[in-house]
Formats: structure tokens, C-alpha cells, sequence
């Protein structure tokens, strides 16, 4: 699961600078011209998904907060990603439920 968040943290941040480099994200798309939010969520992706190690909670609460992030700065770009992180969370809360702790 670690390595899924990574994964998708990394891409979070290629896809970002990717929609902004050849100028796919636009203002008429999106709430804005916020892809560095995209980067941002990318970013707090690969630190939940170093943070599983030391507390499910932690890395969970980090996660969800990339998936809002990136959706808001590239949108419908980050739903490939967001159904990776989506799939970890579930498996987080799965495996927390399982050891009797709370997310």
C-alpha cells in the first residue's frame, strides 16, 4: 500500500506539471489556474504514503487530503490517481478495522 501512495503521489505531481506544461489546464476548466494545488496534493500523496508506516490515521487523514487537493487543482487529470489513493484508503481502513485501531 506504501508503494501505491508513492506511485500515485509521484504521477500526482507529473500529471500536474504535465497539464500545465502543454497547457491543458486553463481557466475555463477548472476553479482556476491552481495546478500547483495539483502538485501540492501530489506531494502531501508521497508523505501519507511514507506516513502508513508509523500511523494508519496519519496517513490516511494525509491521503484524503491529496485526493481534495488534486482534484482541485487539475480536476478530471488526477482521477486515474485519485482511484489509486481511493483503493489504498479503503485497504487502510480495511487493515485498521481488522487490528481493532481507528483511521
Amino acid at each position: 500500500m506504501k508503494n501505491t501512495l508513492i506511485i500515485a503521489g509521484i504521477l500526482g505531481i507529473l500529471v500536474a506539471l504535465a497539464a500545465q506544461l502543454f497547457a491543458i489546464n486553463d481557466d475555463a476548466y477548472h476553479f482556476g489556474n491552481i495546478w500547483f494545488a495539483g502538485v501540492l496534493g501530489g506531494a502531501i500523496g508521497v508523505w501519507g504514503g511514507n506516513a502508513v508506516d508509523k500511523s494508519n490515521g496519519m496517513g490516511a487523514g494525509l491521503t484524503a487530503l491529496s485526493l481534495l487537493m488534486g482534484f482541485a487543482g487539475v480536476g478530471s487529470l488526477y482521477i486515474a490517481l485519485a482511484l489509486l489513493q481511493g483503493t489504498s484508503l479503503v485497504g487502510l481502513y480495511l487493515q485498521s478495522k481488522g487490528k481493532g485501531e481507528s483511521v
